[in-house]
């Protein structure tokens, strides 16, 4: 197409641009004067039109490009009640909007339109309104100042790059199955929701989104919004902010915020790569309302609350990623919500590591929950799971189970914790599997709990290794107990234990006290301890069968306050002192059993109304007298 440049010389005699535009061919090229003209414009050719590039062309007045007519616009000024109405095809290069008396500056309905280096400011509601089906390109473009906001979409697409927007109540309103993407904008300073994505999709790519004194994002109603390397800082109100909608960040940085970083809720979804979500005041990430969110790879840190808050039926995965340094719970569950963590770490809270309650259930794999200023995971009336994990240097408790609580420990290692590294409190069920507790009391069990371990260590406890409390059952299969500085197992108040294929030894006082309780020891070893191997009192009962009892300082069972105890298949040898002592009212049944010691003169010894029976039974040591009694007690030989 030949284009006609026709100066402004040759049309002097023209008085406005309608004139000039009538007597125009299609195509020309168009310069005006630098003025004021105060005129509507119907632009029904194909053309372009150029202000000076010097001094400022202004145009004042409603400027129309109609459906088939191709126009370009270069050095203008729009201002003040200007309009422009678009549905044809416009590119825009250096323009100026000036408002201050029009309600939008740009409307496109079906058309296109291509902006280059343009400035939009000042108009009462908006800067531009781009509906029906219209395509539109914004590049280098500053929005300032404009009314409700800057750009409205609604069933369009829109690519913005290298733009600025700020000073409105939007930056963007993207609605009703409308395509925006971005790369390279700067939002800042917008009174409301900065980027409004309804049943839309939104793009974005590099983009700095702060200051706002409302939302960053926020993404509702079917709306979809993806990330990538994005900053959202300082914003006001939830950085952000999804409901019932869909949305994916990557490489992206939510911090400083003085809300939340990022809400999920309403069923949402969400999917984090490669982020960073730090210090904001309320938690750094929420989901709720029968949400869904999986994090990879991310560091969520130093937040004024909780690190991640899911609750109200929700979902939430989370691998490969650091959580720490939060003022509340590093992690909360809550609410019939379900989480599960792989290759985590959980690490500098100043409150609980993972706090999961009320009916919830929690994940974990090959995690790390250290450095916390209260216990590492704390559940109530719910279930956790946690395979080859570390929980070590925690103030609190390892794990404290509460309520109704189901625990699995599967191949997990806890030490140096402040607190016993597994404590559970009334009507537990707790589940240990090849596990290591040491270096801190390993189990607290009160309160009708439920324990099994199996194939597990515990060891070089300065308290109490194990403590079974107020009937509470536990059992023991292929465990070893040892190097304790005080008791190795204690089993109070109507409690039971069964320990079965299992080792106690080198615990600096008795390797095992019940009290008032009942335990069955089958195919186990008590040894070398510095006092005695079994220490049982207050009408305790105690069954022993295919068992290995020997090297302790004092007594080594030693039975006491109308406590029975039956001995099938026992051996127990080697003994500092007597390796049976009753008294008080105390009863003794050994059968199929050996008992040798030689440095003590009395292997069994019944005082204070005590009773001992012996059948098939060895019971010897060098000094020849094996049995003592005295006041009204009496050790009886079944067999001779």
């Amino acid at each position: 197409m030949t284009i006609y440049r026709l100066f402004s010389r040759l049309f002097t005699k023209a008085k406005t641009i309608q004139k000039i535009i009538q007597h125009s061919k299609a195509g020309n090229f168009i310069q005006l004067k630098p003025k004021l003209y105060k005129e509507s414009i119907h632009l029904d050719k194909n053309m372009v039109l150029a202000g000076d590039i010097h001094d400022e062309t202004i145009i004042e007045g409603l400027i129309i490009i109609p459906k088939n007519v191709s126009v370009t616009l270069q050095n203008l000024t729009i201002s003040p009640t200007a309009q422009m109405y678009i549905e044809g095809e416009a590119v825009l290069q250096n323009c100026h909007f000036k408002g201050g008396k029009n309600d939008i500056h740009v409307t496109v309905d079906g058309g296109k339109l291509n902006a280059y280096h343009c400035n939009f400011e000042h108009a009462r509601d908006m800067a531009l309104s781009i509906i029906n089906n219209s395509k539109v390109i914004f590049e280098n473009c500053n929005f300032d100042h404009n009314g409700k906001t800057q750009i409205l979409a609604e069933s369009s697409q829109v690519y913005i790059e290298k733009c600025e927007f700020s000073y409105a109540k939007h930056g963007l309103c993207i609605r009703n199955g409308s395509f925006v993407q971005s790369r390279n904008v700067h939002f800042h300073h917008h009174t409301s929701a900065q980027i409004v994505v309804e049943d839309s999709r939104f793009i974005d790519h590099e983009s700095v989104i702060e200051h706002g004194d409302g939302m960053g994002i926020h993404i509702y109603h079917e709306g979809d919004a993806s990330i990538q390397s994005t900053v959202l800082q300082y914003n006001t109100q939830t950085q952000i902010c999804v409901q019932r909608a869909l949305l994916t960040a990557r490489y992206c940085s939510i911090q400083q915020g003085k809300d939340a970083g990022i809400s999920i809720t309403q069923n949402s979804e969400a999917q984090t790569f490669h982020c960073e979500i730090a210090q904001n005041k309320k938690s750094n990430v929420v989901v709720t309302k029968d949400s869904k969110m999986n994090i990879e790879f991310c560091k969520i840190h130093n937040g004024e609350n909780i690190g991640i808050q899911i609750c109200d039926n929700s979902i939430v995965n989370v691998f490969e990623t650091m959580i720490k340094g939060h003022r509340s719970s590093q992690v909360t569950i809550a609410n019939k919500s379900i989480c599960s963590m792989k290759k985590c770490e959980v690490s500098g809270g100043y409150h609980v590591g993972i706090c999961i309650e009320d009916n919830s259930n929690c994940s974990i794999v090959e995690c790390e929950v250290t450095h916390n200023a209260n216990s590492a995971i704390t559940l109530f009336k719910s279930e956790l799971s946690i395979f080859k994990s570390t929980l070590t240097q925690n103030v609190g408790n390892g794990i404290l189970a509460m309520s109704e609580s189901k625990v699995e420990v599967d191949m997990c290692k806890f030490y140096d914790n402040e607190m016993p590294h597994i404590a559970c409190k009334s009507n537990v069920e707790i589940y240990i599997i090849q596990s290591k507790l040491f270096n801190g009391k390993s189990l607290f069990i009160v309160n009708e709990c439920e324990l099994t371990a199996i194939d597990c260590q515990f060891y070089d406890s300065l308290n109490v290794q194990i403590e079974i409390c107020d009937l509470s059952n536990a059992r023991f299969e292929n465990c070893q107990i040892y190097n304790g500085k005080s008791y190795g197992v204690k089993v109070l108040r109507n409690s039971s234990l069964y320990l079965f294929d299992s080792q106690i030894f080198n615990h600096e006082l008795s390797q095992m006290v019940v009290n008032d309780s009942s335990v069955i020891l089958k195919n186990s070893e008590l040894f070398d301890g510095n006092r005695n191997a079994l220490y049982i009192q207050n009408h305790s009962e105690v069954f022993l069968t295919d068992c290995f009892i020997s090297k302790h300082a004092q007594h080594q069972l030693w039975i006491d306050f109308e406590s029975t105890v039956e001995l099938k298949s026992v051996q127990v040898t080697d003994g500092t002192l007597s390796d049976i002592f009753a008294q008080n009212q105390s009863s003794v049944y050994v059968s199929d059993s050996v008992i040798r010691n030689n440095k003590s003169r009395f292997n069994v010894q019944a005082v204070n109304f005590s009773n001992i029976e012996i059948s098939k039974t060895i019971v010897e040591n060098i000094y020849g007298d094996v049995y003592y009694s005295e006041n009204h007690s009496f050790i009886k030989q079944l067999d001779t």
